[in-house]
């Protein structure tokens, strides 16, 4: 079992900055990176049969499949007890944030960009310790 962190943002900076930032916390090494939250959904029901289990730092606002249209549609997922969300929005609406809460999924709500000491504080959380 192994933990599989994914970026799910439509913007090519936060995909480097947040790349930059899971390796410098030792989070991640090898982050998957997806623009769009289709992408993401796609890549997980082929997995479905993983024992891994997976860290999804989510965008809200996407084109094609946004971040509350992917927590909908992960919460159908076979593998969705294997799969935590962390939203990394530049949403402070708290709206956004009660919403993203009421899917089992979510672990966190954090405001972008992701920082190291955001990424030091998800290392503790039992799901990425037992990795």
């Amino acid at each position: 079992m192994e933990l599989k962190v994914l970026i799910v943002d439509d913007n090519d900076l936060i995909h480097f900055l947040h790349k930059e930032v899971l390796e410098a916390s030792e989070l991640s090494k090898n982050p998957v990176i997806f623009s769009n939250g289709k992408e993401t959904l796609d890549y997980l029901n082929d997995t479905q049969e993983s024992d891994d289990t997976f860290l999804v730092l989510l965008d809200l606002s996407m084109p094609v499949m946004n971040g509350f249209e992917l927590l909908y549609h992960l919460s159908g997922l076979h593998n969705s007890r294997n799969i935590r969300i962390v939203v990394v929005s530049s949403s402070v609406d708290e709206n956004d944030k009660k919403k993203a809460f009421e899917y089992t999924n979510t672990v966190d709500f954090i405001e972008k960009p992701l920082t190291v000491s955001d990424c030091l504080r998800l290392k503790q959380l039992p799901f990425v310790r037992n990795n």
